[in-house]
């Protein structure tokens, strides 16, 4: 399979919600994909140049009030557009997983009972508060964005974190049980 720059799919898909600084694609990321995908500004800002550079994004440059800066708004193409929805179309690539709590887990004969169990208990805790976090976004979604278009394929994704949670808590106290 061939390997694709998904960062620039992100990029394109962001300004396709609206246009952006790459300032607030970070941060559209940081409060909407990162659960499931992120992006650090090192990839961000060198796909917007390249989205640029391809044609697929615009870029204005508008002088701010307040500090004399100029800031860099990207706006989609009609060809981006068309770049984005031929991604949009093809499979996912799979994907590489890099879990070192079950890293630990797996090979976790060599510590202490105790030890698995403060790691458990510990992920445990952590996916409380993911949940949490999913029901939290939940609602500001469903306020805010109500009448979004975009607001039924945000909710997938997030009930997709939410379910996947769910589980993981349910296997957290399963796994727990073995240790009694």
């Amino acid at each position: 399979m061939e390997k694709r720059n998904r960062t620039k799919y992100t990029v394109l898909g962001m300004l396709a919600i609206a246009p952006f600084t790459g300032y607030e694609i970070k941060k559209m990321i940081q409060t909407s994909t990162n659960h499931f995908w992120s992006e650090s500004e090192g990839q961000i800002y060198p796909a917007l140049i390249q989205c640029v550079q391809e044609c697929l994004a615009t870029c204005k440059e508008e002088l701010m009030k307040d500090t004399r800066r100029v800031k860099k708004i990207y706006s989609i193409t009609a060809q981006g557009k068309k770049v984005l929805n031929t991604w949009l179309k093809k499979e996912a690539q799979p994907t590489l997983i890099r879990n070192e709590f079950l890293l630990k887990l797996f090979f976790g004969k060599n510590a202490t009972d105790n030890d698995n169990i403060h790691h458990l208990r510990h992920y445990q805790k952590s996916l409380e508060k993911e949940i949490l976090t999913y029901e939290e976004i939940r609602k500001k979604l469903t306020t805010a964005h109500k009448n979004s278009p975009h607001l039924k394929y945000w909710l997938i994704a997030l009930d997709y974190g939410f379910k996947v949670a769910k589980a993981e808590l349910l296997w957290c106290k399963e796994s727990l049980k073995l240790f009694n």
